[in-house]
């Protein structure tokens, strides 16, 4: 079968009670999800007719996420739903606890879920090589065409040997922080120390942002790495009318400045603290740092230095991010990686007015004075004086917000099927990987 590289154009035992009972409630509706084996499905009509010149791919999803397990949708990224994107799927459910009553679940006409269940995690490569055997080995060899991890630990050793046994492209996907730079996300020593053999066994690596792939990037040698596609509807948050009370919530505090990103050591906190600092000393003015890190103590050391310790209000938890960029004054970024370009594009769409640090793929974006203030990254004085200048001005902060908001509206459309076709091509991109190194 011929591919072709289309890249140049990351409670388990509740879930599954749940999924149980509502498949026994969709049975006395008539509305019946069918249970059967792999094979047996196999040895029926096929699952997938169409005349694309796309390639048929099918995929083996290993993960430790039971939320895969919801029936209604199964979804890598919570807008695609995963039988959209493949021509057959297969999703592998690892978990602790006591074993379903039905470890295989055929969910639509092309997507089966199996569950392996172990009482101790050491159990788990076993139990599932063993289930992925039975299930999915026919006459003509092992049923998917690629097999992808869903995290650095347990679904990762399954992948490899599974891969290494049938003779099969892999991929491995990171969708957190296991390093520990975030205390929300960290792994612990074992989990971490796990990583050093699994991550370097995947020659295609796929992460969720942007700082991850750069972490890994120095630190394993990988032959294909990227970060995920993500669906960027930014028009869709200009009339989202999510918001939160901070005068109420962080009194006696009135005009609020609002950082976000990642506290590690790779941090610049630092400069959006030393270039608020004068603005800080007004006692009606707060600034919210709206994320959590290992590098946190020594922010938190700076602004007493600084003596503006009252006036700095950590917010750990980002979940409510839009919210906040719905509500703060001044969004100050003195971040330049990925990760912050994508949160410009989102404070752009909900309206907030920037002091941001200036690089190429900004200055293409944005104009400085008129959509935003763009300022050299370490140079912390511009950014003093022009978030003195948004503070004071109301007017230009109104413009700031009108200009920004145009931006998006006629230049950053969300495109499902270009998100959708981006997103699969990412994930097929293994196949290449794995036949150039059978050629050499």
């Amino acid at each position: 079968m011929t591919r072709r590289d289309l890249s140049s154009i990351d409670a388990s035992s509740d879930a599954a009670s749940q999924l149980e009972y509502i498949l026994r409630q969709e049975k006395q509706k008539e509305e019946n999800i069918k249970t059967v084996s792999a094979q047996e499905a196999m040895s029926q009509a096929p699952v997938f007719v169409g005349d694309s010149e796309r390639d048929i791919t099918r995929v083996l999803f290993i993960s430790q996420n039971t939320e895969l397990l919801n029936p209604s949708q199964q979804t890598l990224d919570g807008y695609l739903d995963l039988s959209s994107l493949f021509d057959e799927v297969h999703i592998l459910i690892l978990r602790q606890g006591i074993a379903p009553k039905s470890p295989v679940l055929r969910v639509s006409d092309k997507m089966w879920i199996y569950t392996v269940s172990t009482k101790h995690w050491w159990q788990t490569t076993a139990a599932a090589l063993e289930l992925l055997e039975d299930q999915l080995v026919f006459a003509n060899g092992f049923r998917p065409d690629l097999i992808v991890a869903r995290d650095p630990f347990e679904s990762a050793i399954v992948a490899y040997k599974a891969g290494q046994k049938y003779g099969k492209p892999t991929q491995l996907h990171i969708m957190k922080d296991y390093t520990g730079t975030t205390s929300q996300n960290s792994a612990g020593f074992w989990g971490r120390f796990l990583t050093r053999f699994t991550i370097p066994r995947f020659q295609s690596v796929r992460t969720l942002t942007s700082s991850m792939q750069r972490y890994l990037q120095k630190r394993f040698v990988i032959t294909d790495i990227a970060t995920l596609p993500r669906y960027q509807n930014y028009a869709s948050l200009i009339d989202t009318e999510e918001s939160i009370d901070l005068k109420h919530k962080y009194q006696p505090h009135i005009f609020f400045l609002l950082y976000v990103g990642n506290l590690s050591h790779e941090s610049t906190l630092h400069r959006a603290l030393d270039a608020s600092r004068f603005t800080l000393k007004n006692p009606r003015v707060g600034m919210v740092v709206l994320g959590d890190g290992v590098a946190k103590n020594e922010f938190i050391k700076r602004s007493r230095v600084l003596k503006i310790e009252e006036q700095v209000i950590f917010e750990p938890n980002a979940s409510q991010l839009v919210a906040y960029l719905k509500s703060a004054h001044i969004l100050v970024v003195t971040d330049t990686d990925g990760d912050s370009d994508e949160l410009v594009l989102k404070a752009a769409a909900c309206g907030i007015p920037m002091v941001m640090a200036r690089n190429e793929k900004r200055e293409d974006i944005f104009t400085h004075g008129e959509s935003a203030f763009l300022c050299d990254p370490s140079d912390v004085q511009a950014f003093t004086d022009n978030i003195d200048i948004l503070q004071n001005d109301m007017a230009v902060r109104n413009v700031f917000k009108m200009n920004a908001r145009a931006i998006i509206r006629e230049n950053f459309h969300g495109n499902p099927g270009e998100y959708r076709e981006a997103y699969r091509t990412s994930i097929e991109q293994a196949f290449f990987i794995d036949a150039a190194g059978d050629e050499e």
